[in-house]
């Protein structure tokens, strides 16, 4: 029986783990560095709900999740507000994600060989070809090792040059973000909106957000590209206490910083015995870093591939990262120019934009969820009415969208099989989207 390891007990690992060990074909371990109590990350995120039955998963248990209410945007000045009107039907559900890690990995128990607190040093190699995986003194053979293990995994770097595989992401593709849960103040009422999110908070570079959860904590999230420094967390937590009173200095739970990938996926996830998955292919959504989703679709679409081409070869596996990017890969590379943008914009265009609705609750909601934002001509014709007085910034907006909608359409038209020289080629057209 063939052998496959999974490095990272992530959402993907889970998934993907119980589905091959379950078919009998394949003895499958995860390993995972941290205890099980301690697994995966002390908050709640939101999923689409849509995502459980599409791929044959069982809800969270309740009382781990809730309906999310709408998000409100807010632009750096804070003049104008911005708060979506999805219908309640159509809302994410808010998931704490250590249940439902504990969750799956209590329904894969039987079949899949868990060994926590164990760290993974590196990867074996027969010339070119990943085998096995290090522990210590301790080598572990495999026909396929899985690497969930983040995105900053020192497994891809490990990687021969000429796998194509990016080993390591720019410091502009990375979110450092802080996360805390912090006791309310008695007595002071929460703002009107409940999920509040600061775009380039203080001008700088990243967001940060204000969040009434239902246990009446505060979420309290600063986030910056590339690096948070003490200084920049301390006004920005400031300012979101003077413009949220309701959030005090007690911390409920979490206190944590994490490095979150925000970055078009990997343009090559698979190599000679080896495939990256969830954050360490990159498989957040660009904007909001939230990649729950995204991670289950690619677990489920890898264990299909495997199982129905019964093949661990990197010909067949390319399947895996051609269904991953037609599915959600395209879109996320447009959304990804669109995110640079703004990371990069003037604050007061953005505060423009939002105020004169050139930027409104249509183009917001694409944008998280991690869908394009496609203009009409009569889209266009009505923003340029909206607009005229800053025709060179709406002019140079549309540009950027007509990137991005370009870099979507490039990510469709990803080599459908394994051609080395096509893929290369690909590959180029992909990276230099991201160069400016």
């Amino acid at each position: 029986m063939k052998k496959i390891i999974f490095v990272g007990a992530g959402m993907a690992a889970l998934v993907a783990a119980e589905k091959l060990a379950r078919s009998g074909k394949y003895e499958v371990t995860v390993l995972e560095k941290s205890p099980k109590k301690e697994i995966s990350y002390d908050w709640h995120d939101d999923v689409d709900r849509a995502a459980f039955e599409a791929n044959g998963l069982p809800m969270p248990r309740e009382g781990t999740y809730f309906v999310k209410r709408n998000w409100t945007f807010i632009p750096p000045s804070e003049r104008t507000e911005t708060t979506l009107d999805i219908p309640e039907e159509n809302l994410d559900l808010s998931i704490e994600r250590r249940p439902l890690a504990l969750q799956y990995i209590e329904r894969a128990e039987d079949v899949v060989d868990f060994r926590f607190e164990t760290q993974v040093d590196g990867l074996i190699f027969d010339g070119d070809r990943v085998c096995g995986v290090k522990v210590g003194a301790q080598k572990l053979y495999a026909d396929l090792v899985v690497d969930n293990s983040g995105a900053l995994s020192k497994l891809r770097g490990e990687l021969p040059e000429d796998s194509g595989v990016t080993k390591a992401p720019a410091e502009n593709e990375v979110f450092v973000a802080y996360r805390a849960f912090h006791k309310s103040v008695e007595g002071v009422p929460a703002p009107q909106s409940t999920n509040r999110v600061y775009l380039k908070h203080l001008g700088q570079a990243g967001i940060s957000w204000s969040i009434l959860d239902p246990s009446g904590a505060v979420n309290v999230l600063v986030g910056r590209v590339g690096s948070l420094q003490k200084e920049s967390f301390i006004d920005a937590f400031r300012a979101l206490k003077q413009s949220n009173p309701n959030i005090s200095d007690e911390i409920v739970r979490g206190g944590v910083i994490k490095k979150i990938p925000i970055r078009h996926p990997l343009s090559r996830m698979v190599a000679d015995g080896y495939v990256a998955i969830g954050d360490s292919a990159f498989m957040t959504i660009p904007m909001i870093g939230s990649g729950i989703r995204n991670s289950v679709d690619a677990a489920c679409i890898l264990a299909d591939v495997i199982l129905t081409k019964d093949s661990l070869s990197v010909d067949a596996l390319w399947e895996y990262q051609v269904r991953y990017y037609l599915m959600h890969g395209a879109d996320h590379m447009g959304v990804d120019v669109l995110k640079r943008w703004l990371l990069a914009a003037d604050p007061d265009d953005l505060d423009w934009l939002f105020e004169k609705g050139v930027v409104g609750k249509k183009e917001m909601e694409a944008g998280a969820t991690g869908q394009l934002i496609r203009l009409s001509l009569g889209d266009l014709f009505a923003k340029l009415k909206k607009g005229a007085t800053r025709l060179p910034l709406l002019l140079k907006l549309n540009n950027v969208l007509m990137r991005s909608a370009r870099a979507a359409r490039i990510g469709r038209r990803i080599p459908k099989t394994f051609n080395l020289k096509a893929i290369c080629a690909w590959q180029r057209r992909v990276e230099r989207l991201y160069l400016k």
